[in-house]
């Protein structure tokens, strides 16, 4: 029988002892995130796609085919009574696909499906261009406010953001900072936590963020 120490939590998918589990944040928004996931990042210990649903479990993650695309993510994207926008970068886009910006017809007062392509940036950019149904949704390019704390990969640039970082910088800017930054809170305890149990680096028990994420749960518990 393994270790206590030895075993992975099913919900965050880090060793018991490092479990973030207590410190995710509950909090409601009005929008919804559908991640679509490339086969390769969908099982990697490092993706970050399972913070947002842990927050927010309605969200969904699509395993992408390019051969099959999901069934209800094609109906969410013909439905006219959802506003849905793929956040993705404008300069990769296809020409004749309209950008959106917050203070548009596409405002931050209504329900929005945002669409985040899960991959790397070859991965996604690969899954754009071969899913056409992508080419007519409103387009979401982020303007990100900071660096990405996210320290989980090697070779990244500092400017490119992980997934649920994504998902924090599209809710600040379409009008929910709040729960964007402690979406931020949870991806730094996040790689603080990985990287003490599974790199054997120094325990991060100060960081602004994990004080944030606790003085939450703290102010919840005590209503």
């Amino acid at each position: 029988m393994p270790e206590f120490h030895n075993t992975l939590c099913s919900d965050c998918c880090l060793p018991a002892k490092a479990c973030i589990c207590d410190w995710v944040p509950e909090v409601q928004s009005l929008h919804q995130f559908w991640l679509i996931t490339h086969d390769m990042e969908q099982d990697k210990p490092s993706n970050t796609g399972k913070l947002i649903r842990a927050i927010w479990p309605d969200t969904r993650i699509v395993n992408w085919s390019r051969v099959a695309p999901d069934n209800e993510l094609l109906e969410r994207i013909n439905d006219p009574a959802h506003q849905t926008v793929l956040v993705f970068p404008e300069q990769y886009a296809a020409d004749e696909q309209k950008s959106v910006a917050t203070d548009s017809v596409y405002g931050v007062k209504q329900p929005t499906c945002f669409i985040i392509l899960d991959a790397t940036w070859q991965q996604a950019r690969k899954i754009y261009r071969q899913s056409p149904y992508f080419h007519s949704l409103p387009l979401f390019s982020l303007l990100p406010d900071q660096a990405s704390v996210y320290t989980l990969r090697r070779n990244r640039n500092p400017q490119h953001l992980c997934t649920a970082e994504v998902a924090a910088q599209v809710l600040k800017q379409w009008g929910e900072r709040e729960q964007g930054v402690l979406l931020e809170a949870l991806v730094k305890v996040y790689c603080d936590q990985y990287l003490w149990a599974r790199k054997g680096q120094r325990q991060v028990t100060d960081s602004p963020a994990l004080a944030l994420l606790t003085k939450v749960k703290k102010n919840i518990a005590s209503l």
